[in-house]
């Protein structure tokens, strides 16, 4: 390494804004044509769509199949330039990683970096999320020169901590996390070495999904760094390297207009979550928004101290990384998406607090925090933008979450561990002038898919009883955020299956609304052990509930040992047979619902997204 250094490199975690120009890229800025760099901007942008589809195609996991997906390309400082993704976070986030290798390992003869090489990473103090967002990427090279980087961050469901699916919600340290890996080499000359998989696979309950994932990330790098070259063929080294910092620069400068268009002002948003994983408690995120000129200014004083044995921490570059779905997804949503956007924000994260994860505590379930303070970034990003643009200061759309998590063996004997894909069912948040979208996605996923029951089926050993708009799941107001979904599951195929649980908001309110809007309800989860509903549906019984607010009527006929648990579920033993049912939650609601247009509310209520009642209770 670059001076003897184990452990965490606290520096590198720092550079999330992009690197000083180089005397080699500011030198091609005049030869490079208004004309011509949007054409390279658009070639760019193909190639690292063409990354992502690849990635998507090739990979195995729930989260790289349905879109959670950030392919970049990145500078050969580390600068992520250019970003084709499903998920918003790792627009800048996934330099760190790249930025560490270029610092510790260009220099050192032990490592190096040289053309055919593979990096891989998920230790989340260099991804900013969690363990099981892990990330690989190659160096591109021309004619022996270094020119630039390829990656992909997905979300893959297993990192072997000692709970399956990536969440380790009873974690007491980052040690009960599973692999935590700094940027290292995993490939050389073109060829994955064999001996590093083999180590991956047996700290691994899923080794199969975490290699073919990795395989898929490095084909869609290969395919990307191939048609890089051949743009340097046609357009010469210093027209690329010049481009790519244009796309930087530019982006900076437009997010610094756009922010002194904004007025002045300290914008403050306290947000609360009833739980810290393993059980039930209170804790506070208290972001203040101070935007002055062109910067805005995160600070946190007041939020809840850091957890030395819970897994809620999160370590500050996450909270950066989740402002961006905020900015990109909704304020900046016609600029690029990359780290010059970051040109924009200032930060203060105190220590000793749940924003500032420090030493060995555990941020398993950080995404919580993080999504927390991201939904206090909607809410005060519509009040701070409403003068400048008001029909993009629209409700926050679901940001609970609320998944199953599950480890084991499925129907073809294959180990398996991951989440189910209803992570990116939520609704949207009511707009200023319409509803929300029903069953829109995610909101860190915008553009992420949930996948069809029949193909879950497929190779997971869990029989869908249901899965459709969960009634009343949105909040109201003036415009109704959109629905979410409800779904129920049966333990199929196999003796048992351990499952659980990950979320917030069933003692108190996950997503607010806005401008008197309402919030979502909270939700929470209903099992059923020893049910009778493989008899009842060999018995083709008509009154099988068939949606979520079914479950709960009297006519329900499914009998066994019946319980309700918090979204964040332990992880336990279920059954053949056993029953699952559990709603993610729709957008939150946008104005005075006294407001609504009557013939809005008729139409919900025809079209089973509300209750009759609820319109006179409201």
């Amino acid at each position: 390494m670059t001076g003897i250094m184990y452990g965490r490199d606290e520096e590198v975690v720092q550079r999330l804004k992009p690197e000083p120009m180089t005397s080699e890229e500011a030198g091609a800025q005049d030869d490079i044509s208004d004309l011509e760099f949007k054409i390279f901007q658009h070639k760019m942008n193909m190639i690292a769509q063409e990354g992502k589809e690849t990635t998507m195609k090739l990979g195995a996991s729930s989260g790289m199949r349905w879109g959670d997906v950030a392919f970049g390309i990145y500078t050969g400082l580390g600068d992520l330039s250019v970003v084709a993704t499903g998920i918003w976070f790792h627009a800048v986030l996934g330099q760190i990683p790249v930025k560490y290798i270029t610092k510790h390992w260009i220099d050192d003869p032990s490592v190096g970096v040289r053309e055919g090489d593979s990096f891989f990473w998920n230790d989340p103090f260099y991804g900013g999320v969690h363990g099981a967002d892990m990330g690989l990427c190659v160096p591109v090279f021309y004619k022996g020169k270094l020119v630039c980087f390829t990656g992909a961050v997905v979300h893959t469901g297993e990192s072997g901590g000692s709970e399956p699916g990536g969440m380790v919600g009873s974690a007491k340290s980052k040690y009960d996390e599973g692999l935590l890996a700094p940027p290292i080499k995993i490939g050389e000359n073109y060829i994955l070495k064999e001996d590093l998989l083999n180590m991956f696979s047996s700290m691994n309950r899923d080794p199969r999904t975490m290699i073919l994932d990795i395989k898929a990330r490095l084909a869609a790098c290969r395919i990307a760094q191939r048609r890089i070259v051949e743009l340097i063929d046609q357009k010469g080294v210093a027209f690329f390297l010049g481009g790519l910092r244009r796309i930087l620069t530019v982006t900076g400068e437009a997010a610094k207009k756009k922010v002194s268009a904004l007025n002045d002002g300290i914008y403050r948003q306290p947000r609360f979550m009833d739980t810290v994983g393993p059980e039930t408690a209170l804790t506070k995120i208290n972001i203040v928004m101070t935007k002055k000129q062109d910067k805005i200014k995160l600070s946190f004083e007041g939020t809840s101290p850091m957890l030395p044995d819970k897994p809620l921490n999160t370590f500050f570059q996450g909270i950066i990384g989740l402002s961006m779905v905020y900015f990109c997804g909704w304020f900046f949503y016609d600029l690029p998406a990359n780290n010059g956007l970051l040109e924009v924000l200032e930060w203060d994260f105190p220590e000793n607090t749940l924003v500032n994860a420090k030493g060995d505590v555990p941020t398993s379930i950080s995404p919580f925090t993080q999504t927390c303070f991201a939904h206090g970034m909607f809410l005060a990003g519509a009040r701070m933008s409403y003068s400048l643009d008001p029909l993009r200061a629209v409700a926050a759309w679901y940001q609970g979450f609320g998944v199953p998590i599950y480890g084991g063996v499925n129907q073809w004997n294959e180990p398996i561990a991951d989440i189910t894909p209803e992570i990116n069912a939520t609704g949207a948040g009511a707009r200023p002038d319409m509803d929300g979208v029903d069953g829109a996605g995610a909101y860190f996923a915008t553009m992420s898919d949930c996948s069809d029951v029949e193909t879950t089926e497929s190779d997971r050993p869990l029989l869908y009883l249901f899965r459709n708009y969960f009634k009343n799941s949105h909040g109201y107001g003036k415009f109704r955020g959109g629905a979410g979904v409800g779904f129920g599951l049966m333990i199929h195929h196999v003796p048992w299956l351990a499952m659980g649980s990950f979320g917030y908001g069933s003692k108190f309110p996950s997503t607010m609304g806005i401008f008197g809007g309402y919030a979502v309800p909270p939700v929470f989860i209903r099992t059923v052990g020893n049910s009778n509903i493989k008899t009842l549906l060999a018995e083709s019984n008509t009154s099988l509930p068939h949606a979520m607010d079914k479950v709960y009527e009297d006519g329900n006929p499914e009998t066994g040992a019946d319980s309700h648990h918090h979204v964040t579920m332990t992880i336990r033993p279920m059954m053949n047979g056993d029953t699952f049912y559990l709603p993610v939650g729709g957008g939150a609601g946008y104005g005075d619902c006294l407001e609504r247009d009557p013939e809005n509310v008729l139409r919900d209520v025809n079209d089973n997204i509300t209750s009759h009642w609820l319109p006179e209770y409201l």
